[in-house]
């Protein structure tokens, strides 16, 4: 009874936001913050997984969504025609033509930067749990050939 029952778990798992409808919000210059419905999702470019009953609308409806630079200056999402994207879509806004545009294009700088950033550090942490593996695991191999010299083990191992 309970290998079905973990398969169906593995199987839905698995499936996990495919089953979703992607909106991926964008911005040009990127780094503006998505607000939909007074929700702060974060800078664009952002997705956002819909229910899939949304496949079975003729349209999504994204003007509660909005791109909200750190100029001040916003504009407003629209309407993405489900029935010619039904695998998911993707909606650029490019910025109005309003004061301080630099503040925005300097901000999206340093928002791609930390993003950078932060994917070089998880590298980096992921290089280094490797290394200590590594180096336990030579410890470990170690350890026991000092065991199998001293005739304290006697195992497979012992060469």
């Amino acid at each position: 009874m309970k290998k079905p029952l973990v398969i169906l778990c593995v199987l839905f798992l698995l499936g996990g936001c495919s089953s979703k409808y992607a909106v991926t919000f964008d911005s040009y210059p990127q780094g503006a913050t998505l607000i939909c419905d007074g929700t702060n999702w974060g800078y664009t470019p952002k997705t956002l997984y819909y229910d899939n009953s949304v496949k079975k609308q003729r349209t999504l409806n994204l003007r509660a969504c909005s791109a909200n630079w750190v100029s001040g200056a916003r504009e407003v999402y629209g309407i993405i025609p489900v029935s010619l994207y039904p695998n998911g879509a993707s909606q650029t806004l490019q910025r109005p033509n309003a004061p301080n545009a630099y503040v925005d294009h300097s901000f999206s700088l340093q928002v791609q930067q930390n993003r950078k950033m932060t994917q070089v550090l998880q590298e980096t942490r992921a290089i280094q749990a490797e290394q200590e593996r590594v180096k336990q695991q030579k410890q470990q191999e170690d350890n026991t050939q000092y065991l199998c010299n001293l005739g304290l083990l006697n195992h497979l191992s012992c060469k």
